[in-house]
């Protein structure tokens, strides 16, 4: 009989137990690795991709080439995202290999750096936790037009002498010592300013479009060419940072812009970012750096395959790789008032730079439709804010009214086209606003589309000019999706050397519609005379019978800051001398906006009370109150009155209230302003009038004056500093510095970060939260404008340089 020994027993268990630790260590590992979720993205916005789903139902047709099979998909790189910049960890990730999204814009040498950023975290640009390299898939390849311009039928560029027009700038008195010695402290401060930024982009993000500026790294919204680097050229250079524009330049030479990892091309982001800031720093540094024009030339010629189409209007997100770039265009159904018309100090920049008529060319086509188009709008003199600008015929006899309610509005398909262009630029959204929508149906009116497929259009028929949508109803405005096409107008007249009367009759009809119709006098407690310009909606024009319906949306927008500054010009430029006091207006009414707040700062957008036009504009307590609860008649009166709660007339104390912590601000509108807006009672019966307005002035906390904040984000955004500006520039009333450095205190304290400078999510609080993104603006306009207000004003002359939507300046030329 078999006896086991103690000992052989005790072994026996010893390797089960050792087995079976083996056994669930494996299994908690794999249970680990299965339930781990990555952290979440970092809170940013990204500009919007068109829909993929608004198709034409033609666009793959490719009977012209005699290829039926659609073009291969190309691969979206993930966006990186970093760790959290600062840790109390010691286990720091194992970097891996580093991202190369355009091996040719990254040098083998890293940047230097200040080591004492790495106690706390920072990280260079090599360490990336990606999980493999992005290779490009092609390069771009030019390809025999379609659609060519023979050289006879060429626009060429205006021949002659330069007209002799109008001095912009002021004469500037004498300053004394201890105010320039103030100044150079001020430009110091702003200067250093700048390179706290540049400098966290250099350590965490070079030659990529943006860093982030709370977790370190980087994200490519612009197709990884290196926005940041390029917009900020000129900047370097008129700050006197030149071995900075030296090694910057460095980096430019290795941008291969006939490559991407992005499948499209945004074409007005592209060419105010990359091909305005290569020119700009051409310009600005004396023409030495040969490069520069080179890499314009190389870009330019990539995009102008997106004007490839059969009337010439460019698809505004170009499909650039060869397997894309042989297929059939047309000009987009859906386009950006502000992406079509914005394209032209660049182009024209680039004629007069190598002498080719051809970039010319192709945005004269586009002003030629837009002069052609503009007295044929709802609201004549301005364009609406989408247009269709496929050149498709329609097919007689559609009606161009809004269906009855209910019942579908029928498209024939020759209203359809190859891509609808939505704005990329955050410029042009407001970010935490509502999204652009990219169905079919009417985003206006909410009727549903039908969209006839069934006979394609002849593709030679899409040959016409610019129409409006059919959604039913129009929008116009000088603020987002439209604003950088009216402040072309007269710089385009200026680059020219006035040789081009077009630009002259378009901004003078434009402007007297804006006059008319958009500007108005908010009611403000203090009665300040400021101006703000009004958006317009139109089912109808102005002149039909039966009338249509018209709506005024009277609110407040950063991105309609610049209209003070463009107004100015106008002013000095043709001798409408009334427009001065007008841009001043405006322009002012920013800075109220900046005042108004907590943190010192304009919000994205909000809503203000007009007063009527011709009357005297006094503070109408009773009229703001009904302005916030319009519908108070329609509300029962609360059965116990509550004799607690601010008096009618000092309520705005709460604007400034200590209690506005986060926690405090969720509880109150869950609690509050919730059931208040939803018609709800709470506690003992419904709210009284002025209970209603008060707990909204509280919960949303309101600045005098504003009745809503439909934004109240700060996105480092350079609109209002750009008209001060100009206003200092243009009248030498030196209290406009001192509005700008109240204004530059007020960004530079709320947006600091120990990388760079970031956005911020709500301006209405002490302590407003970053949101992690710092777009390329910051150092190519917002800094700039700051430094270029308190330097002397010979550097960078308006009477020299016309400076372009993303602050470039391009050299006014002498014919």
């Amino acid at each position: 009989m078999f006896r086991a020994r103690r000992s052989r027993i005790s072994l026996v268990f010893a390797v089960i137990f050792v087995l079976l630790i083996f056994h669930f260590s494996r299994l908690a590992v794999t249970i680990s690795l299965q339930s781990w979720v990555p952290p979440p993205p970092v809170d940013h916005h990204n500009p919007p991709f068109p829909d993929q789903n608004l198709k034409d139902p033609y666009e793959n047709d490719n009977s012209a080439t005699g290829s039926g099979a659609p073009p291969p998909a190309l691969v979206e790189p993930e966006e990186y995202q970093r760790p959290p910049l600062y840790t109390d960890s010691d286990d720091s990730p194992t970097p891996s290999k580093e991202r190369l999204d355009t091996p040719s814009n990254v040098p083998s040498q890293e940047p230097e750096f200040d080591a004492a950023r790495l106690q706390t975290g920072a990280q260079t640009q090599n360490k990336h936790e990606d999980d493999e390299d992005i290779v490009p898939i092609s390069h771009w390849k030019p390809m025999p037009e379609r659609h060519p311009v023979s050289p006879e039928a060429l626009i060429k560029l205006p021949t002659g002498q330069s007209k002799e027009l109008p001095q912009l700038q002021a004469k500037f008195k004498d300053e004394s010592s201890s105010d320039k010695m103030q100044r150079l402290q001020q430009l110091d401060t702003i200067k250093s300013a700048f390179l706290h930024a540049w400098n966290g982009y250099k350590i965490s993000a070079m030659g990529h479009d943006e860093v982030r500026p709370l977790r370190g790294g980087f994200k490519d919204t612009f197709n990884g060419w290196g926005a940041t680097l390029v917009d900020a050229l000129d900047t370097l250079w008129i700050m006197d940072l030149k071995e900075e524009f030296s090694m910057a330049v460095d980096y430019v030479k290795k941008i291969d812009f006939t490559t991407s990892t992005k499948k499209e091309i945004p074409v007005f982001e592209t060419t105010i970012r990359y091909l305005g800031g290569m020119l700009g720093a051409y310009d600005i540094s004396g023409h030495k750096y040969d490069i520069l024009l080179e890499k314009s030339v190389e870009l330019a010629d990539v995009l102008m395959d997106a004007f490839d189409t059969p009337n010439r209007m460019p698809t505004l997100y170009y499909k650039w790789s060869p397997e894309y770039a042989s297929e059939f265009r047309r000009g987009d159904f859906k386009a950006v008032l502000a992406e079509l018309g914005s394209l032209s100090l660049e182009f024209t920049r680039l004629a007069q730079l190598t002498k080719q008529d051809k970039y010319y060319d192709a945005i004269a086509r586009i002003t030629n439709e837009l002069e052609k188009y503009q007295d044929l709008t709802k609201l004549p003199g301005l364009w609406p804010l989408n247009l269709d600008a496929s050149g498709c015929r329609r097919v007689p006899g559609v009606s161009r009214e809004p269906a009855a309610a209910g019942q579908p509005v029928r498209w024939s398909s020759d209203e359809i086209n190859s891509t609808s262009s939505v704005s990329y630029r955050t410029r042009q959204i407001h970010e935490g606003g509502e999204p652009v929508r990219h169905d079919n149906d009417s985003f206006e009116t909410g009727f549903p589309v039908s969209v006839d497929t069934r006979t394609p259009p002849p593709k030679q028929d899409c040959t016409g000019g610019l129409n409006d949508q059919l959604s039913g109803i129009d929008k116009f405005g000088l603020g987002a999706l439209g604003d950088s096409t009216y402040e072309y107008l007269p710089k385009e007249y200026m680059l020219l050397g006035g040789n081009n009367d077009q630009y002259l009759n378009m901004y003078q009809k434009a402007m007297d519609t804006v006059r008319e119709y958009l500007v108005y006098q908010p009611m403000l407690k203090n009665n300040r005379d400021v101006r703000f310009l009004a958006t317009v909606s139109m089912t109808k024009s102005l002149d039909a019978k039966p009338p249509g319906r018209t709506t005024f949306a009277y609110e407040g927008t950063h991105l309609t800051c610049f209209a003070g500054g463009m107004l100015a010009i106008g002013a000095k430029l043709f001798g409408l001398d009334k427009d001065l006091k007008l841009g001043s207006q405006l322009t002012d009414g920013c800075v109220w906006a900046y005042e108004a707040t907590k943190s010192g700062i304009m919000p994205e957008a909000f809503q203000l009370v007009p007063c009527k036009k011709g009357e005297p504009c006094e503070w109408d307590e009773d009229a703001y109150y009904m302005a916030m609860d319009p519908y108070a008649d329609k509300r029962p009166i609360s059965h116990n009155k509550r004799s607690a709660g601010p008096e009618k007339g000092n309520w705005h104390v709460v604007a400034t209230a200590e209690s506005s912590s986060p926690q405090e601000d969720k509880t109150q509108k869950s609690t509050t302003t919730e059931g208040r807006h939803t018609g709800t009672t709470t506690g003992a019966g419904a709210l009284s009038h002025e209970e209603f307005v008060t707990g909204k002035i509280l919960n949303d906390r309101l600045p005098p004056g504003m009745t809503g904040i439909s934004a109240r984000q700060y996105l480092l955004r350079p609109e209002a500093i750009e008209s001060v500006f100009i206003m200092f520039r243009l009248t030498g009333d030196p209290s406009w510095r001192e509005k700008g450095w109240k204004m530059f205190q007020a960004v530079d304290k709320a947006t600091k970060t120990e990388l760079a400078n970031s956005a911020i999510s709500d301006v209405t609080v002490d302590n407003p939260r970053p949101v992690d993104s710092m777009e390329s603006f910051w150092l190519a306009e917002t800094l700039k404008y700051f430094y270029l207000l308190f330097s002397d004003p010979s550097l960078v002359s308006l009477d020299e340089y016309v400076l372009n939507t993303e602050a470039h300046p391009f050299k006014r030329p002498k014919y």
